[in-house]
């Protein structure tokens, strides 16, 4: 399922095709099993814009101050993670937190790391609307 290597953190973006195909699959609506129950199929919603927003504006506010604010990338990551638990309508901001949480990990202060991670948020949020992302 991952998409996002961590080499796009260090070369930057060479291939935008997995960041399209993450950004469609959180615009769409599926079903999936229930983890919980293998027999039961339950409908995860697209990922909202708001979800998205939310947590692109957390990385453009550390961006507009890298100097004084990158000891906050590491905060990202439990962001995203309370955004996951918070989630009551199943939708599939839990896919966007285990794409982007190792990256957010690899990241450290490194401020080119976190340039290229901006970029890769960036075209995610980009095709997640053009695909319907609401």
């Amino acid at each position: 399922m991952a998409t996002l290597t961590k080499d796009m953190l260090i070369n930057g973006i060479k291939d935008v095709k997995p960041l399209e195909e993450l950004g469609k699959r959180l615009a769409e609506a599926d079903k999936v099993q229930d983890r919980n129950n293998p027999n039961k199929w339950i409908t995860k919603k697209a990922m909202s814009t708001s979800q998205i927003r939310k947590f692109f504006g957390a990385i453009k506010r550390i961006q507009a101050d890298f100097d004084n604010l990158k000891g906050e990338i590491i905060l990202l990551e439990p962001k995203l993670a309370y955004a996951v638990g918070k989630d009551k309508k199943e939708s599939k901001i839990d896919e966007f937190y285990k794409e982007l949480s190792p990256l957010i990990k690899e990241i450290k202060e490194d401020e080119k790391k976190f340039k290229n991670f901006v970029s890769i948020v960036e075209a995610i949020v980009a095709y997640h609307k053009v695909y319907g992302g609401e």
